[in-house]
């Protein structure tokens, strides 16, 4: 009688992602910044294409960040966008 004992595998540990809030955050994805100053996401990627090179804007790789105290102070100043 040869039983097969089950195989114990490792369980793969999930990754702790840290999750930080908006308000916490030096920049913002483009995604994220659309939510955080209530833009629609159309409208934030068309101003972010019209003010390329800003510098509220960031590139990290292809990744376009944004400078989330310097984007609040330009829009500040903007009449409409």
């Amino acid at each position: 009688m040869n039983e097969k004992k089950p195989v114990k595998r490792p369980v793969p540990k999930q990754k702790k992602e840290k999750e930080i809030p908006f308000f916490e955050k030096y920049l913002l994805t483009v995604d994220e910044a659309s939510l955080y100053f209530h833009i629609g996401e159309k409208k934030m990627y068309e101003v972010v294409r019209n003010h390329e090179g800003a510098k509220w804007m960031l590139y990290n790789g292809q990744r376009i960040m944004i400078k989330k105290e310097m984007f609040a102070k330009w829009l500040d100043q903007q009449a409409a966008i």
